[in-house]
């Protein structure tokens, strides 16, 4: 496997174990705001693993760019601050509405704001990269 084959293979692996785990772990926030915190020990672990997944798959894009080999015109960080927040939204206007019963759990929360936090990193990164090449945004 030559070099640009293994790159490819690494961030299409990342991006497919973040996409799943991506899912996985919001049906499971849903799941466990629905049954009043039936699937609540399930968060934590879950919170940990999808942070560090999401870390690594943002991490390695990062130093993709600045070593010039990340080139991609899409926009998933933004998809995924506009899932959280209107995953969290949503459970907020439930909760408000149908009363204390139904609480989002603090993991949630520090998952959104860990989600905040990659997504805002990245794009000071962007906008650095950019500035270093000549391109000031």
């Amino acid at each position: 496997m030559n070099d640009n084959n293994r790159k490819a293979f690494f961030e299409g692996f990342w991006r497919y174990l973040t996409n799943i785990w991506t899912v996985a772990f919001v049906v499971l926030v849903i799941s466990d705001f629905f049954t009043f915190g039936k699937y609540g020990h399930l968060l934590t672990p879950f919170s940990i693993i999808y942070g560090s997944i999401l870390s690594i798959f943002v991490g390695t894009k990062e130093f993709d760019r600045w070593y010039n080999v990340y080139r991609s015109k899409r926009h998933p960080g933004e998809i995924f601050v506009i899932i959280w927040s209107i995953l969290l939204l949503g459970l907020f206007i439930i909760s408000w509405f149908w009363g204390k019963s139904y609480q989002i759990s603090s993991d949630v929360i520090s998952v959104y704001i860990m989600v905040l936090t990659v997504f805002a990193i990245t794009q000071g990164s962007k906008r650095l990269h950019k500035k270093r090449r000549g391109k000031i945004i």
